[in-house]
């Protein structure tokens, strides 16, 4: 009952990893894509400022007005769901950012020589081989734009991993074998406890997203800060009103998947 992230430079062979996973293991593969489009079906947020949003550096956020908090939540919450029955690969650069803190996650780093990279987008999108070299070099500095920007930090740092494969010598088959057998690891079988770790996540980053996206509260969401554990959401911050803090417990009293809100930290700082 494994999750399993898998995140790679441009071209570097992760799609064909996860589906050589997903056909070994049984596993159901997700893409971004995939995340994006059920994330704006259950969010109402436009999938193409989301698309834009995982492939594109600081620059973005100028030229789209939805701030970045709302995509990251947005984001990891559908995320959350999308793996709560386990058994999953997801393959795109920030799920192992997203479920942090999730015991269960196998999060896997691809790396694969330029020359490779190169001729893959030789043959998949008909560059010459400047072209490519520089297609490849402008994607994987905007992901790590991306990650510094979003995260505060490097997204090549090997602490973020719990394995990193270089595919000079293995072959995607072979990457697989090995996989195979660390998702079977007791250190990553889905346990109650862990089950918990993801749920909590998500009813989080739900609750924060359903703040965010509510227009009369959706300046202030950004002082919140939201904690969750076993159905019962803890609040926390300074608002600038009674009104708001109202606005902020009716909005999540009102969510089903809530079942206790407990505020005591979350306060007005009017004066009276």
């Amino acid at each position: 009952m494994a999750i399993i992230t898998v995140s790679r430079g441009t071209l570097s062979g992760g799609r064909r990893l996860a589906d050589c996973l997903g056909r070994n293991l049984g596993y159901k593969v997700l893409s971004r894509e995939e995340l994006v489009a059920e994330a704006a079906s259950i969010y109402g947020v436009k999938e193409e400022n989301l698309l834009r949003g995982l492939d594109s550096g600081p620059r973005f956020w100028d030229r789209f007005r939805i701030d970045r908090q709302i995509y990251l939540e947005v984001a990891r919450a559908t995320l959350c769901h999308l793996v709560r029955d386990g058994n999953t690969v997801y393959h795109g650069h920030a799920g192992h950012l997203l479920l942090q803190g999730v015991g269960h996650v196998v999060r896997v780093r691809i790396v694969a020589p330029m020359s490779q990279r190169i001729r893959m987008a030789v043959e998949e999108h008909g560059f010459s081989e400047g072209e490519a070299d520089a297609y490849i070099q402008k994607r994987d500095e905007e992901r790590r734009s991306w990650t510094r920007f979003l995260y505060g930090i490097e997204w090549g740092d090997p602490v973020l991993y719990d394995l990193t494969v270089n595919l000079e010598k293995m072959t995607i088959e072979g990457v697989c074998h090995v996989l195979a057998g660390i998702v079977e690891r007791p250190e990553f079988r889905s346990s109650e406890a862990f089950q918990r770790e993801l749920d909590d996540l998500f009813l989080s980053s739900h609750v924060h997203a359903k703040l965010y996206l509510n227009p009369r509260i959706a300046a202030a969401a950004g002082k919140i800060t939201v904690k969750a554990s076993s159905g019962t959401v803890r609040l926390s911050g300074l608002l600038a009103g009674d009104s708001l803090v109202r606005e902020v417990l009716d909005t999540c009293a009102a969510l089903p998947e809530v079942s206790q809100v407990d505020a005591d930290w979350l306060a007005s700082g009017q004066t009276r």
